[in-house]
């Protein structure tokens, strides 16, 4: 295990469950928090909280100030996730600008260790890798959180290339489970379904458990290669199953009818856009963009030969904890 552990994106729902575990583990824990950042989910806990923003430089020197910087690993979570075209440069500050930033002042301070929560979105779906041949490329992947996510990732690798960097990068699926923000897509979702505001469109997602998606990255800082890359996946479901399965778990029935995605292109897209503006309702196409990313889905997990012991946990569970969070 390291001296010391340093954890930015700490009051995210995967940074926050990894702070928590580390504590359970009698760890030393510093974690970066924005000046304006709601830092309540971290109220009692025995860490040592810094102020900075990942993509102002000077603002970090507080976080990097160790003792021993060659026993101390860096778990990287901060990241914005956003289907906002007016999120595109904010998005691209953090999650690209901002991991460059942290990266850069890793080696400079001669961090043991970095571990980088990138996302299984920054590989092309349609094909499979192993840990040690994952590769990055932006023109390969759609949607701005995707490309931004595959520019940081590719800058972490260049630097275990040329400067014998010790960085591994987590690339998990969509992520569900406790801790999740009502905000978050989602957590629009099942608002929109329960409160019968938005229909479903056809699609699906690879799911997987916030809580083993933390237990993992803890893992793989111990025991994952140097320059690789490790996909945690869970498991598929079609928008309509995901939703069928909430209804269980409200003992309710709905019928569910899906929204024809020709109605989210380009020609209809405008107008639905205005329509769904004027009525004040969310759009299916923003409410509903992780089921529109792709049908088939087919990221394969190649974790279960370096961290055997690290089980997953049920979907169906893992939805029923969510919709029993979000109900507080």
């Amino acid at each position: 295990m390291y001296k010391q552990y340093l954890v930015t994106g700490a009051t995210s729902q995967l940074g926050n469950h990894i702070v928590r575990m580390l504590l359970d583990q009698n760890q030393r824990v510093r974690v970066l928090v924005g000046p304006e950042e709601d830092t309540s989910s971290l109220n009692g806990m025995r860490i040592e909280v810094c102020q900075g923003e990942i993509y102002n430089k000077d603002s970090l020197k507080d976080f990097f100030k160790l003792d021993e910087p060659r026993e101390s690993v860096l778990i990287h979570a901060e990241e914005l996730v956003s289907i906002s075209d007016k999120k595109n440069l904010e998005m691209r500050r953090i999650n690209f600008s901002g991991t460059c930033n942290i990266v850069d002042m890793c080696l400079t301070r001669k961090i043991k260790r970095f571990v980088y929560l990138s996302s299984a979105y920054a590989l092309p779906n349609d094909q499979e890798f192993e840990s040690d041949t994952i590769y990055f490329d932006r023109k390969l992947v759609d949607g701005d959180y995707a490309q931004t996510k595959a520019e940081a990732s590719a800058y972490v690798m260049e630097k275990v290339s040329l400067n014998k960097f010790n960085a591994v990068i987590i690339l998990p699926t969509f992520i569900i489970g406790p801790g999740l923000s009502p905000n978050s897509t989602i957590g629009k979702v099942l608002k929109g379904y329960l409160e019968n505001d938005v229909a479903p469109v056809k699609g699906g997602q690879s799911f997987v458990d916030v809580r083993d998606v933390a237990a993992m990255t803890l893992a793989l800082a111990e025991k994952g290669t140097a320059g690789s890359g490790y996909i945690i996946n869970g498991e598929y479901k079609t928008s309509v199953d995901f939703l069928n399965e909430v209804s269980s778990v409200k003992g309710i029935e709905k019928s569910i009818k899906l929204v024809p995605n020709w109605i989210l292109g380009k020609t209809f897209g405008k107008l639905a856009d205005t329509y769904f503006k004027i009525c004040h309702k969310d759009n299916p196409k923003d409410v509903y963009a992780l089921f529109l990313i792709t049908p088939d889905v087919n990221y394969k997990s190649n974790v279960e030969e370096v961290i055997p012991e690290v089980k997953t946990t049920d979907l169906n569970e893992s939805i029923k904890d969510t919709v029993m969070w979000l109900e507080g």
